[in-house]
């Protein structure tokens, strides 16, 4: 589905998974003692249950591209993600009950596969090309991006100390609470004590998690995602490398080179257009 309009209630009732993309996002969902804000630039799964239950108290437009997924579909791209191809020519009719719950929180698009392909099918929409493209494969790569970063995610989960399978999921929103604020300000100082406030983790708990879930420390992280946008900037020649140097933080341009160079083997002049 793709609509703007304005809803102040609507109620969800069908039994499956539905994706949703937010171009404008208002309102929020609830579901038992659930509560889930759409955001602009936001995409958001919700699992299969008795249904949700919209809210929107001042009627404001939401734009929205919207999936909703028989339970059928999703078994058959979790069978065919995580069974060998061997095993999919020998049996293909074979897809069994494979299930898993997906995180329910609402994601920055830009910061996920997923999104970046909810936002690219939201833009098609916007033009003629968009009649021209088959639901149903569209459908499927969706399916198959969210299934894939969710078999990702529980890696990480199943990497995070806890006992409670509902612990190290709420530990991992967190960290992806401090994961898209490290995104949204890698042109700041981003500091142990911010990263600890917004995620709601204490230093310690955030350090060791996050460097469990994501292979790197926080400030490694950081680091190695300033040089990736430093890059970009560099290859974009918008900005002169003194310029990109000041704009990531790195203040002396010599020892941004070095950095740079020691990360992508040549100095960030070669990368120039």
């Amino acid at each position: 589905m793709r609509y703007k309009a304005r809803f102040e209630h609507y109620e969800f009732l069908e039994n499956c998974l539905t994706v949703i993309f937010f171009k404008e996002g208002n309102g929020e969902f609830q579901h038992k003692n659930t509560r889930l804000k759409a955001k602009d630039n936001s995409f958001l799964v919700l699992n299969p249950n008795e249904g949700w239950e919209y809210l929107n108290e001042n009627n404001d437009y939401i734009d929205v591209l919207s999936f909703g997924i028989p339970n059928s579909l999703s078994s058959q791209c979790i069978h065919f993600l995580k069974d060998h191809n061997q095993q999919l020519l020998d049996d293909p009719s074979h897809f069994g009950q494979e299930s898993f719950s997906f995180l329910e929180k609402p994601l920055n698009s830009d910061y996920y596969s997923s999104g970046k392909l909810l936002k690219n099918i939201y833009d098609q929409s916007n033009t003629y090309r968009y009649e021209f493209l088959c639901p149903e494969e569209l459908t499927i790569e969706v399916l198959q991006s969210i299934c894939k970063e969710q078999l990702l995610g529980n890696k990480i989960t199943n990497k995070i100390d806890a006992k409670k399978l509902s612990t190290k999921e709420e530990t991992l929103k967190r960290l992806l609470i401090a994961y898209e604020f490290i995104h949204d300000n890698v042109q700041n100082q981003i500091s142990m004590d911010q990263l600890s406030h917004v995620s709601s983790l204490s230093k310690f708990h955030l350090y060791d998690s996050f460097k469990k879930a994501f292979g790197k420390t926080p400030h490694q992280y950081i680091n190695r995602l300033k040089l990736s946008k430093a890059k970009e900037y560099v290859e974009n020649g918008d900005f002169s490398v003194s310029e990109v140097s000041d704009l990531f933080g790195f203040g002396d341009q010599s020892v941004f080179s070095k950095v740079f160079k020691k990360a992508y083997g040549h100095p960030p002049s070669y990368f120039r257009i």
